[in-house]
C-alpha cells in the first residue's frame, strides 16, 4: 500500500512540474497560459518513442482504441497525471483503524 502511495505521490508532482513548466513557458512567451499536450511533452522527451507507440496502437488494438489513445494524447500533461496520482491517491489511503 504505501509503495502505491508513493507512486501516487510522484504522479502529483509530475504533474505539479508540468503546471510549472507551462506557465514558465506562457511567461517566456509572453502570451496567456497554454497547457502542453501529453504528446507535445512526449515529443519533448523522446519522439521516437511516441512514434512506435503510436505503430504499436495501431497495429495492436482493435478500432475505438486508435482514436481513444489519440484523444488521451491530447489532453494536457499536467491534468492527465494530476488526475491519475489523485485517483491512485484515493485508493490507497490509509484506511482508519476500529480497535473496540
Amino acid at each position: 500500500m504505501a509503495f502505491f502511495r508513493l507512486i501516487a505521490i510522484i504522479f502529483i508532482v509530475a504533474g505539479l512540474l508540468v503546471v510549472g513548466f507551462d506557465i514558465i513557458s506562457s511567461l517566456q512567451a509572453g502570451q496567456g497560459f497554454k497547457a502542453l499536450s501529453l504528446e507535445s511533452l512526449w515529443t519533448l522527451i523522446h519522439a521516437g518513442s511516441l512514434e512506435a507507440y503510436k505503430n504499436w496502437v495501431i497495429a495492436s488494438v482493435p478500432e475505438p482504441g486508435p482514436g481513444i489513445s489519440n484523444a488521451i494524447l491530447g489532453f494536457p500533461a499536467f491534468a492527465v497525471f494530476g488526475v491519475i496520482g489523485i485517483l491512485l491517491g484515493l485508493l490507497f489511503q490509509r484506511r482508519a483503524r476500529y480497535d473496540d
